[in-house]
C-alpha cells in the first residue's frame, strides 16, 4: 500500500482507486456484505421484530433508522460447542422519509422489509417510542402494521415511557416547575458569555452546570449533580458577579440583579431540600433507565426493574423517609451556613361569596414544612407512582400473555385448566387466519414434560438454551417457538438512539450533500464493526475485480 501511494504521488501510475466513485463502490460492497450476513441470520431465526425511530439529520432530511431484533442460535459441532441462543439487535438501514404520517411510515416499512426479503408474516414485534404517529391506536404505524399482520405485537419503548412518567412528576405542581426552571436559569446565566463560564470553572472544579432537555430526561440528573455536590461553589461564582462594581450601565446592572436573584434563590433551605428530593428520585430512575437500554434485555427483566423502581417510590412516601431527606438537607445547609428552616411564604386567599352558609373556608396549610411535604414531596411521588402505573398498562397486557413462561416452576401449583387457559390465550394472540404459531393443547403437555426435567427456576433464555443443549427442540416444538417469540419482542428503542449518534458523526453540517447510499453504508460499517472484522475480504476483492474487469472475450 505504501508503494502504491508513492507511485500515485510521483505520477508513476494513474490508476489509483482513490476516487469518490470507487470509494462509494467499496463502501457499498462492504456494507452490503454485512447486511446480507445479518439478513441471513434473521431468516434462519424466522421470527423477528423491528425497532423504528426517526430524527432529522444535518441536511434537514428526516431519517428513519431500522433495527432488527431476533434470536441467533450459534453452534460449532466440530469443536464440540453446543447450540446457544443469543438475543441480537442489528442496524439495517437509514431510510429518508418524505412524510412522517402513520400511513406513510407504515408503507415505507413494509416496502423496506420486502426489499430485504423479510416476510412481514414472520414479524412478531414492533418497538417504537410514544409518538402519536408511531403508537396511535387508530392511525399510527403500529395499528396499520397490525392490520396487515395481527401477530406483530406492539411494545412501546420502556425507557421512553419511564421518561414520560418522570416528566409527569416534575411538572405535577407549581413548586416542582419553579424548581427546575431555577436550575435551568443557573445554566443559562453562566453559559450566556465566555467570561461567566470562565468564572464558573474557576470556582467549580470537577463538574459544570448542565442544561435541561424536554426530550432527553436524563439531562435532569446531570443538571442537578453539580448543584447537589458543589452548591456553595456555584453560589460563590454568582456572588462574584452580584458584587462586581465594575459592571455598570443598564447591561451591567441587569447582570448583577440576575446573579443576585439566582444566588438568593438557590441559597435557601427550601431549595436545598428540593434538590435532595429530586436528585435521589432521579438517580434511582436513571439507573433503571440505563438497565432498560440493554440489547439482550427481555420483557421479564424489564418489568422486574420497573417494579423495583415503583417499589422504591412507594417506600419513599412516608413520614420517616421525609425526615431522612431533611437530615441530609440539614447537613448540606450547615456546611454552607444556611439557616435550616423553611421560611414562611405570604399567601393571600381570595374570598368568595358563599352560596350556602354551611360552606367551609379554604384555609391554606400554615406550617411551611408541612406545606412543602404535602404540596411538593408527596405530590411528586404520588404523580410518579400513578404515572408509572398508567403508562405501563400496555406492557402489562403483553406480559400477561407470556407471563406463565417466565417461571415454569410456578406452574406446579397451578391446575391443568389454568395452564390450558394461558396456552389458549397465547395461541389466539399468535394466530392469523388459519395460520397459528403454536397449538395450545400441545404446549400445555410440553410444559408439564419440561417441568419434570428442569431442576430449578429458569428464565426464558436459560430454558431455551436448556432445550437446545439437550436436543429437545423437536420434542417440544411449541414451547421452543413460544420462547423464541417472547425473547424476540423488543424492550426499548435504545439501539435506534445509538444509531443516531453515528448519524451525527457521519453526516455533519459540512457534509450535508452526502448521498443516502454512502451515508447508510458508512453507518453500517461503523455500527456493525464487530461483523465487519469477520468479513472475508478476499472474496469481496474477487467480486470487485470481476465487476471492474475491462477485458472481455470476443
Amino acid at each position: 500500500m505504501d508503494e502504491h501511494l508513492r507511485k500515485i504521488k510521483d505520477n508513476e501510475t494513474h490508476v489509483h482507486y482513490l476516487g469518490k466513485d470507487i470509494q462509494n463502490e467499496l463502501i457499498h460492497l462492504l456494507s452490503n456484505a454485512i447486511k446480507q450476513k445479518i439478513l441471513k441470520s434473521a431468516c434462519d431465526a424466522k421470527y423477528f421484530s423491528i425497532i423504528i425511530d426517526c430524527t432529522p439529520d444535518a441536511g434537514h432530511v428526516e431519517q428513519m433508522t431500522m433495527i432488527i431484533r431476533f434470536l441467533d442460535v450459534i453452534s460449532d459441532p466440530k469443536n464440540g460447542v453446543a447450540a446457544t441462543a443469543y438475543i441480537k439487535e442489528h442496524f439495517l438501514d437509514f431510510v429518508p422519509l418524505k412524510e412522517t404520517t402513520g400511513a406513510g411510515m407504515a408503507e415505507t416499512i413494509i416496502k423496506q422489509l420486502g426489499e430485504m426479503s423479510l416476510s412481514i408474516e414472520n414479524l412478531r414485534g414492533q418497538g417504537y417510542d410514544n409518538g402519536r404517529n408511531m403508537r396511535g391506536k387508530n392511525k399510527g404505524v403500529q395499528r396499520r402494521i397490525l392490520d396487515v399482520n395481527p401477530r406483530a405485537l406492539f411494545i412501546p419503548c420502556c425507557a421512553h415511557t419511564l421518561n414520560l412518567a418522570v416528566n409527569d412528576a416534575v411538572k405535577c405542581c407549581l413548586e416542582a416547575t419553579a424548581f427546575f426552571d431555577l436550575v435551568q436559569h443557573v445554566y443559562v446565566f453562566f453559559s450566556a458569555s465566555t467570561r461567566r463560564w470562565e468564572v464558573l470553572t474557576r470556582y467549580v472544579s470537577n463538574l459544570t452546570v448542565k442544561p435541561l432537555s424536554e426530550t432527553w430526561w436524563e439531562s435532569r440528573i446531570n443538571a442537578l449533580k453539580p448543584l447537589r455536590y458543589q452548591l456553595g461553589d456555584i453560589y460563590d461564582a454568582l456572588a462574584e458577579f452580584a458584587n462586581d462594581t465594575n459592571l455598570t450601565g443598564a447591561s451591567g446592572n441587569s447582570k448583577r440583579v440576575d446573579a443576585r436573584f439566582i444566588a438568593n434563590a438557590i441559597f435557601s433551605f427550601k431549595f436545598v431540600v428540593s434538590l435532595v428530593v429530586c436528585y435521589d428520585v432521579l438517580f434511582e430512575i436513571n439507573m433503571t433507565s440505563k438497565q432498560l437500554q440493554a440489547k439482550d434485555l427481555d420483557m421479564h427483566g424489564a418489568m422486574n426493574y420497573l417494579k423495583k423502581t415503583k417499589k422504591f417510590l412507594a417506600n419513599r412516601r412516608n413520614e420517616m423517609e421525609f425526615k431522612k431527606i431533611l437530615v441530609d438537607a440539614v447537613e448540606i445547609a450547615v456546611s454552607l451556613e444556611i439557616p435550616a428552616l423553611f421560611e414562611p411564604e405570604p399567601t393571600r386567599i381570595r374570598r368568595k361569596n358563599k352560596q350556602f352558609t354551611y360552606e367551609g373556608d379554604d384555609e391554606p396549610i400554615q406550617d411551611p414544612k408541612e406545606n412543602f411535604k404535602i404540596n411538593f414531596y408527596f405530590a411528586i411521588l404520588d404523580t410518579a407512582i400513578q404515572s408509572v402505573k398508567e403508562r405501563f398498562t400496555h406492557i402489562q397486557k403483553i406480559i400477561s400473555l407470556f407471563g406463565f413462561l417466565y417461571d415454569v416452576h410456578s406452574l406446579q401449583g397451578v391446575t391443568n385448566k389454568e395452564v390450558g387457559e394461558h396456552c389458549l390465550n397465547l395461541e389466539k394472540a399468535l394466530q392469523h387466519g388459519d395460520s397459528k404459531d403454536i397449538d395450545a393443547a400441545d404446549l400445555c403437555s410440553e410444559l408439564k414434560s419440561i417441568l419434570r426435567r428442569v431442576e430449578r427456576c429458569t428464565l426464558p433464555l436459560d430454558l431455551l438454551n436448556f432445550i437446545l443443549k439437550n436436543n429437545l427442540a423437536d420434542c417440544v416444538p411449541n414451547t421452543f417457538i413460544a420462547l423464541r417469540i417472547l425473547l424476540t419482542l423488543p424492550v426499548s428503542v435504545a439501539s435506534g438512539e445509538r444509531s443516531f449518534s453515528k448519524l451525527k458523526l457521519i453526516k455533519t453540517f459540512l457534509l450535508t450533500s452526502m448521498q443516502q447510499e454512502r451515508l447508510a453504508g458508512l453507518a453500517t460499517l461503523s455500527i456493525e464493526h464487530e461483523i465487519s472484522r469477520n468479513i472475508n475480504l478476499m472474496e469481496l476483492v474477487s467480486t470487485l475485480a470481476k465487476t471492474k474487469a475491462r477485458k472481455g472475450k470476443f
